[in-house]
């Protein structure tokens, strides 16, 4: 069964990015979240440093995982984020970026 980690890191968009997304301008750093499917619940941070790679992102900091708890999607904080979580359940991953921080 898939678990989806989050990983949270901050980011430098540097473009080459293999996902079609609405991406940030080049060269901007941004705070992120990382959701990615994945066979354990243990962080992986190689994977989720190539996923990063994968969305554009690079020269990674403070880069942290943990499992997501699936129950937190059902708050007011969080109900928002279930989209994120569908899509890194059928799609491998997803991600969300801070624009100006």
């Amino acid at each position: 069964m898939k678990t989806v980690v989050l990983y949270g890191f901050e980011g430098e968009f540097v473009g080459g990015n293999e996902y079609d997304y609405n991406h940030p301008e080049l060269h901007h750093v941004h705070k992120c979240i990382l959701f990615l499917a994945q066979d354990s619940e243990h962080p992986d941070f190689e994977f989720a440093t190539t996923e990063c790679s994968k969305f554009g992102f690079a020269n990674l900091k403070n880069l942290t995982g943990k499992p997501l708890k699936v129950d937190v999607l059902n708050t007011d904080s969080f109900r928002g984020f279930a989209g994120f979580y569908e899509e890194a359940l059928n799609e491998g991953s997803s991600i969300v970026y801070y624009p100006n921080t």
